[in-house]
């Protein structure tokens, strides 16, 4: 295939980092294939003043690069599959899923801290309701407060003492090679997870069938059914400032697992766990998320 392809992503270390791997991946199969990559401010990262405490944030990161994709100003795009909202913009689809990276959530302390040891009324710097509700149940005795700016910023504003702490990724700390300053990892059951947290995904135009058929060879099967799970429960959920959800899909002797929270507040988290068949993936998602917001 000899059509250049135009690649659109952030211009974060992360995501250049996620970019140059699937730009890889793609040399590795099209070895002759001409790549441009595009890089792209979006709502969030030209508005760093933004409280995504207030706003969930779905979408302030890929609104851009999804109108340059409907645009016809690049062929695809790059994401952390978290990032996105549960309904992608008409005329966009998720062709690709790479194999995940481990989903869990880790605590950068000041000093190494780790949650438990962390004084009360230290400050910690979440930007996620999700997150800020689940360390809350843990935690009520901690102080909260926004915080802005990548994986590496966010990081030195710990170190420089301007939080005790803040809550990322793993996936995004051991992406860039910073996984020194990790002080705690929360098992999948203290901290659930962002649906898709993990996970990077390719977005085309539906309509571009010849890049379909060339990009589903990259696809990662079982991750694309577990993710597929959590994605179809965040769009049942919906989603507002008021509330908080997030969920993890795993693969157990062939079935699929799935654990999910919804809150309102640090006093009132509903967890399930369910499980079903894979083929049945996306209808278990909007089981659990059904299941959760019944109960609630």
């Amino acid at each position: 295939m000899q059509r250049k392809l135009r690649i659109g992503t952030r211009g974060s270390k992360l995501a250049l980092w996620q970019t140059e791997k699937v730009k890889g991946i793609l040399l590795a199969a099209f070895p002759e294939l001409p790549i441009e990559v595009i890089t792209y401010k979006t709502l969030g990262d030209r508005h760093p003043e933004l409280n995504l405490l207030q706003n969930q944030g779905k979408g302030v990161f890929c609104s851009e690069i999804e109108q340059a994709l409907l645009n016809r100003e690049i062929e695809l795009a790059v994401h952390s599959v978290k990032d996105l909202p549960g309904e992608l913009p008409e005329g966009l689809m998720l062709v690709a899923y790479l194999e995940r990276e481990d989903p869990r959530e880790v605590l950068i302390g000041w000093d190494g801290q780790t949650l438990e040891n962390l004084v009360p009324g230290a400050v910690v710097g979440t930007s996620s309701i999700r997150r800020l509700l689940q360390l809350k149940r843990l935690r009520p005795d901690l102080e909260f407060a926004p915080i802005r700016g990548n994986v590496e910023t966010r990081i030195r504003k710990v170190r420089e003492g301007q939080y005790a702490a803040t809550i990322l990724a793993l996936a995004g700390v051991r992406r860039i090679g910073l996984e020194e300053y990790i002080s705690q990892t929360f098992e999948l059951n203290e901290i659930i997870p962002a649906p898709g947290q993990g996970c990077i995904g390719i977005e085309i135009c539906t309509a571009d069938f010849k890049l379909q058929e060339m990009l589903h060879n990259l696809n990662h099967n079982t991750t694309e059914i577990a993710v597929r799970a959590e994605r179809a429960f965040l769009r049942r959920m919906g989603g507002n400032c008021e509330s908080a959800s997030g969920a993890y899909a795993r693969w157990v002797d062939g079935q699929i697992e799935m654990i999910g929270m919804y809150g309102r507040n640090a006093q009132n988290i509903v967890v399930k766990t369910i499980a079903g068949p894979a083929g049945e993936a996306e209808a278990l998602g909007v089981h659990l998320a059904e299941g959760l917001l019944n109960f609630a």
